[in-house]
Parts: structure tokens; sequence; C-alpha cells
């Protein structure tokens, strides 16, 4: 067996991409026993294989895997500082949250935009995890539903009425997608926007009221039905 898993944990780096997802959903079967080796294998993996591993660790749950995660989030790729963030998120790992504020810090001196996928990413684990604060009016929270994968969207129909309190209550809207909730999941839903990026270096109150209004834009080309939410991704001065 330990070499069963050995062999598998190399095809995970494999050039296919499809004998990698075969490997890992073989080392998904076999079960906590190949966490050990794993763990020591990532460091010598290339991008792919390391985004397979993250999403065993994942699926494991092992808490043990948490410094090879945190020594992820130095990665020169981002999506697999992103996906380790995200896993030491679901896993809970609280002891991440120093190696977590310093990434998210090392963001904000880069000049990453606030809206990148990838300091979203760390501002939703550090929120998760407990260590940001956001800010949530209560309007907004009054009307915040849970469906599919996320605890917190909004009615479509509601999305002026969540954008103004928003920014009333000094947030910045950096954007929000639209989804169609069916009986057979919840689907990523196409709609018009503005091209527009949001500059936080300008003077707070501006940024905010800029960031309403194109928001606000926005939703003029949203179509009226019952079945579609929001999910709305929006920053606090403190945050920039």
């Amino acid at each position: 067996m330990t070499e069963d898993i050995a062999r598998l944990i190399e095809l995970l780096d494999d050039d296919s991409g499809d004998i990698a997802e075969d490997a890992k959903q073989e080392l998904m079967s076999i079960g906590p026993g190949v966490a050990q080796p794993l763990m020591a294998a990532v460091p010598r993996m290339h991008r792919y294989g390391q985004l397979c591993a993250i999403e065993l660790f994942e699926y494991l749950g092992d808490a043990s895997s948490a410094p090879v995660l945190i020594g992820l989030l130095d990665s020169e790729h981002e999506t697999v500082r992103e996906w380790s963030a995200d896993a030491l998120t679901q896993m809970g790992i609280q002891a991440a949250v120093p190696a977590l504020r310093a990434a998210y810090q090392r963001l904000r001196a880069t000049g990453t935009p606030p809206d990148f996928t990838e300091p979203v990413a760390l501002r939703r684990a550090l929120t998760l995890l407990g260590a940001r604060r956001q800010v949530l009016p209560p309007l907004t929270a009054s009307l915040q539903v849970s469906t599919g994968p996320w605890d917190a969207m909004w009615p479509a129909a509601r999305l002026e009425e969540v954008i103004n309190d928003l920014a009333e209550h000094n947030q910045a809207i950096l954007y929000f997608s639209l989804w169609t909730v069916t009986d057979t999941g919840t689907y990523w839903t196409n709609h018009e926007t503005l091209r527009r990026e949001f500059n936080p270096h300008a003077p707070w109150p501006q940024a905010v009221a800029i960031a309403r209004e194109m928001a606000l834009l926005e939703t003029a080309f949203i179509p009226a039905r019952e079945n579609l939410v929001a999910l709305v991704e929006w920053i606090d001065e403190s945050d920039v």
C-alpha cells in the first residue's frame, strides 16, 4: 500500500490532467493514510500537483496538514495561494491567521486591486476565521438569504436597497454577480456590467460614492426574476 500511495502521489504532478485527477480520486478513496506522505511530497511538486494536494488535504480534513498549507501561502502561483487560504478556512485552522494577515498585507503593498480573486479569498478567510470584522448593516443583514454553496446572498430584486445601505455605512461595493436558483442547483448568470476600476487611493468618501454609482447603474440591467440572487463583494476603509 505504501508503494501504491507513493506512485499515486507522484502522478498528481503528471503532465496529463486526466491522469492527475484519476490519481487524486484514488488517493481520496484510500483515505487518511495518504496525508503524511502527501505532506512530505508537496514542496517538490509543481503547480497542478500542489492544487491536487490542497484538494486532498481539504477532503481529508487532517489538521496536521496546516503547516504545509500555510507554507503554500508563499507560493509563486496565485491560484495555489488562493486555494491554500480556502482550505485553511474550510478546516478552521486558527493558527493560520498570522500568515493570512501577512499574505494580505503583501498584496496591499504590491498594489493588487482589492477586487482581484486573491485579496477576495484572503479577506474571506480572515473573516470566517474571526480575524476580520465585516461591516454588515442591519438592513443588509435582514435581506440576506442562504442558497447554494454560499451563506450570504441577496435577492436581486432588493439589490438596489443593499447597495445603498452598504454605501450609507461607508462600505465600498467592488462588484456583484448574479446567480439563478433552480431545483437542480445554483448557477452563475451573466449580466451587463460596466468597466470600472476601484481606486483604493482616492479619498474614501469619494471611492464609496463612485462605487455606489457604478453598482446602481449595473442594477438597471438586471432582469426581474424571483429566482435570481446576487453575491456582493464590498470592503471597508480598513481593508485598503
